[in-house]
């Protein structure tokens, strides 16, 4: 039976892998042409016989330079590096013993970077394993879903022409295990970034590390583990998760360990699969008969769509802590030199109340994993997609992708080895927007400014506090400390010295909204004042009285237009700390309610965007034609007849809406006769 050949290698797949280890091997992580961390104690590990001596060798190879493996005859033009006194680095040895399931590992000393190739020789017995074409630099994780992950990106073709940095190293998986892998499942290779390799890099991840490489002049090594289509949970050891506690994620934790209880016991799984091919042989049957219906009545014989075969849970796409338990602890060993994680789009979808609770636990995770507490960790925020300009009455409610980078933001808020990377105007109505270079151009600015200490603009003005005096809101920001240094010896800067800027120029600044104590959000007129000698960016509003909060940004998509220096967006910002609309899905009665409870606060947002649209054309209308005809008493009175004549009109051509007018007001008609005769009088003198 088919089941009967799934079960054997459920049963018996961990016990081929854990075979291994009777083999003297490094982990999978180190293999050729790989990037050790410099400047940080160096770890290699592996397996062995259990209980066998093992010797470990750390040493400069006896070739000169990086060599790219072409043997080929033909002329040939590669990118070669020329390194000036090399950093030494003595050969280095070490001991150890097997334990008693063989596995084995050793601490060196820490290297500079270098593009000597160095390699790594293990013997244990008679024994003898190498890794070759070893470079020692800076290592940087990558993580995320599908837009870390994703491989195509504008201008591709042209780009990965010029390709040719074999000290550039890359090496991707992804996997996923409801239990930490002690090695990576997969055979994994890294490989030297030329024109051939590069095509099959994922964008991001190939661009910042470019980035990194070319301005710092080392090898980098990055490492992606990105899936499309995950969700913050999965990025977290399953005891951070076990530490969140509260009805949501204890429901998430139960039901995914329910399932996964079912996968461990090999009797369940043969009741599952027999059931499973007991419903495809149902399906199978009433397929025939449908096929004899359709060749009866001489029309097209239906398709065979049989049900989907049980999915192992233990190996899910995204569930708690499998990306996490299956890339990153494998690695654990290794001394990263920082994280750089893009995700949350898929938390979007009725998931960003559990990410509140799953997100804060992403960098802990890995600081945690790595023991290193001052880990950095930039997060890429969700680029712009879906509808452009989107009424602030519908975003503030529906749009997830504002509230995932609010929830990122205020996480990351006081971390002061984290870093926000804005995209937004990178999006497009594509989830998958094609602009990546300006995303990798930005996290590597943050990189090389707060990790690496380069004095170079990279980050956009942010919000620092506000003030409310009468009907307006000031907010004010600070600068990147470049920007700071450059113009903090003049007195009096100029508004474009220390304030973000519309990309446009001269334009108007655009994106923010503001509200009163009712929580009702409207979009606010910003323009640029000085207050006591700062500068700062007044919000008004002609609904709003008295304004409490304001946002920016606030949209899946978002209209705003403010960079700071260099052209770096300024992240999406909120004043309040009001609750957001809650989005989940953990159980259908809670999807249910909230979906629910979504769909009619934005069918309400969508009544108000349009009373907000007329009253505001109304108030706009009356300015428009006081500075028309300023100062011409006679023009603006004809004009105003006009428009009373024109809403007369709409009364008598609209049948409806005078069949209305008795039950709204039986003395009304006479009314407007009355407004009629007036009007009358009023054009014969002004004939």
């Amino acid at each position: 039976m088919k089941h009967s050949i799934i079960l054997l290698l459920i049963i018996w797949a961990p016990l081929c892998f854990s075979d291994e280890a009777s083999t003297l091997r490094f982990a999978k992580i180190i293999s050729d042409r790989m990037v050790l961390q410099q400047e940080k104690p160096i770890t290699i590990w592996g397996w062995a016989q259990p209980n066998a001596e093992v010797e470990v060798h750390l040493q400069r190879s006896e070739k000169r330079s990086i060599d790219d493996g072409n043997d080929s005859t033909e002329y040939a033009v590669r990118m070669a590096y020329m390194e000036q006194h090399p950093p030494p680095f003595p050969r280095q040895s070490r001991k150890t013993k097997a334990n008693s399931t063989g596995a084995w590992s050793v601490n060196f000393d820490s290297g500079k970077a270098s593009f000597q190739p160095t390699e790594i020789i293990a013997t244990s017995g008679e024994q003898t394993i190498r890794v070759e074409d070893v470079l020692i630099g800076e290592v940087w994780i990558c993580a995320g879903q599908s837009n870390m992950g994703w491989g195509n990106f504008n201008r591709k073709d042209r780009e990965v022409k010029s390709a040719d940095f074999p000290g550039m190293r890359y090496i991707a998986w992804n996997d996923s295990w409801y239990k930490p892998r002690e090695d990576v499942k997969n055979n994994i290779q890294w490989q030297a970034c030329t024109p051939e390799t590069a095509p099959k890099f994922s964008a991001v991840p190939y661009l910042f590390g470019t980035f990194l490489h070319r301005y710092l002049k080392v090898p980098v090594g990055i490492i992606n583990v990105a899936r499309g289509g995950t969700l913050g949970q999965t990025w977290c050891t399953r005891e951070e998760l076990d530490r969140i506690g509260g009805t949501m994620i204890d429901t998430v934790l139960a039901d995914f360990d329910e399932e996964c209880a079912v996968w461990d016991d090999p009797k369940q799984v043969e009741l599952l699969m027999q059931a499973w091919e007991e419903e495809c042989e149902q399906k199978k049957k009433e397929h025939a008969a449908k096929i004899k219906a359709a060749e009866a009545e001489g029309k097209k014989p239906p398709r065979l769509r049989l049900p989907k075969q049980p999915g192992d849970a233990r190996a899910g796409w995204s569930p708690p802590a499998g990306l996490f338990n299956a890339t990153i602890m494998p690695i654990r060993h290794l001394a990263p030199r920082g994280v750089l994680y893009y995700q949350g789009e898929n938390n979007n979808f009725m998931r960003w109340t559990r990410y509140e609770k799953t997100f804060p636990k992403v960098p802990v995770s890995f600081r945690k994993t790595f023991g290193d507490d001052t880990l950095p960790f930039g997060c890429i925020l969700q680029p712009g997609w879906g509808t452009f300009g989107v009424a602030p009455e519908i975003a503030t409610v529906a749009d997830g992708y504002a509230m995932i980078r609010d929830i990122q933001r205020r996480a990351l808020k006081d971390d002061p080895h984290a870093g926000l990377i804005a995209t937004y105007p990178s999006g497009n109505s594509y989830i998958h927007p094609g602009e990546k270079w300006p995303v990798a151009e930005y996290a590597s600015l943050w990189a090389l400014a707060n990790v690496y200490g380069e004095p170079i603009v990279h980050r956009g003005n942010r919000y620092t506090h506000h003030e409310v005096e009468g009907d307006k809101l000031f907010l004010y920001f600070d600068q990147d400390p470049v920007v700071h240094e450059r113009w903090k010896h003049i007195e009096n800067n100029a508004s474009w010295q220390v304030m973000p800027q519309p990309y446009q120029g001269n334009a108007p600044r655009e994106g923010f909204i503001i509200a009163g104590t009712d929580q009702r959000w409207y979009p606010a007129a910003a323009r640029e004042v000085r207050r006591n000698g700062v500068w700062s960016m007044e919000l008004r509003s002609d609904f709003v009285d008295t304004p409490v909060a304001a946002r920016y940004g606030w949209a899946n998509w978002p209209t705003g237009n403010l960079v700071g220096r260099e052209r770096i967006p300024i992240p999406t910002f909120r004043t309040d700390d009001w609750p957001l609309v809650e989005g989940m899905n953990y159980n259908e009665e809670v999807k249910q309610r909230t979906s629910e409870d979504i769909k009619q606060r934005k069918a309400k947002g969508e009544q108000q965007a349009l009373e907000r649209t007329f009253r505001q054309a109304q108030i706009d209308l009356v300015r428009a034609e006081d500075e028309w005809l300023k100062g011409k008493a006679t023009e603006r009175i004809e004009n105003k007849i006009a428009r009373l004549e024109a809403l007369l009109e709409e009364f008598e051509s609209d049948a409806w809406l005078e069949r209305q007018l008795n039950e709204y007001d039986p003395a009304f008609k006479s009314k407007l006769e009355s407004l009629q005769k007036h009007i009358e009088a009023l054009r014969r003198k002004s004939d």
